[in-house]
């Protein structure tokens, strides 16, 4: 995995091993799964949805009405566009290279943000740092965890090269 900024300086270019790309487009699909499915009982849809008045249960079932849908909306499109994005044949195809301008690039931070969230909530990630989860369960989930927030730190960087 590659992260640069784009010529002209708007934007990101990310340069991916195709099992990379494949990896993000599963992950993608995973995501719209768990928007699309909405399962009440399911932690991690709590995690991308959290009650907004969890002392006012009125309060909050009038957010939720107002807001659920479209917020659900914008997050599924985002997990579609970096599933078009990554779309490869085969992990053979050698490298995938995308340009995204600004808006594209803050669509897909939104969309590795509802991933990490999702994924911490699978291995047990209370806080940044912090386990309840049996250290050895989940291999892979807490490996994909960890490399997007790499890739999501990488595009941060390039996108405000003032905050490093």
């Amino acid at each position: 995995m590659i992260v640069a900024g784009r010529s002209g300086g708007e934007g990101v270019r990310l340069v991916l091993e195709s099992e990379e790309a494949m990896l993000l487009s599963e992950l993608a699909d995973q995501v719209d799964s768990v928007l699309l499915l909405g399962e009440a009982d399911d932690p991690a849809l709590g995690r991308l949805l959290p009650n907004a008045y969890p002392d006012d249960m009125s309060a909050s079932h009038e957010f939720a009405r107002y807001t659920r849908d479209s917020l659900v909306d914008g997050k599924r499109q985002a997990a579609q566009r970096v599933r078009d994005a990554t779309a490869v044949e085969s992990a053979g195809d050698g490298v995938v290279q995308i340009e995204l301008d600004q808006s594209e690039a803050w669509g897909w931070l939104t969309f590795l943000t509802d991933l990490r969230l999702i994924l911490a909530e699978r291995v047990g990630i209370i806080e940044e740092g912090e386990d309840t989860a049996d250290e050895t369960r989940d291999d892979y989930l807490r490996a994909a965890y960890e490399w997007a927030g790499f890739v999501q730190g990488s595009m941060l960087e390039v996108l405000d090269p003032t905050d490093s």
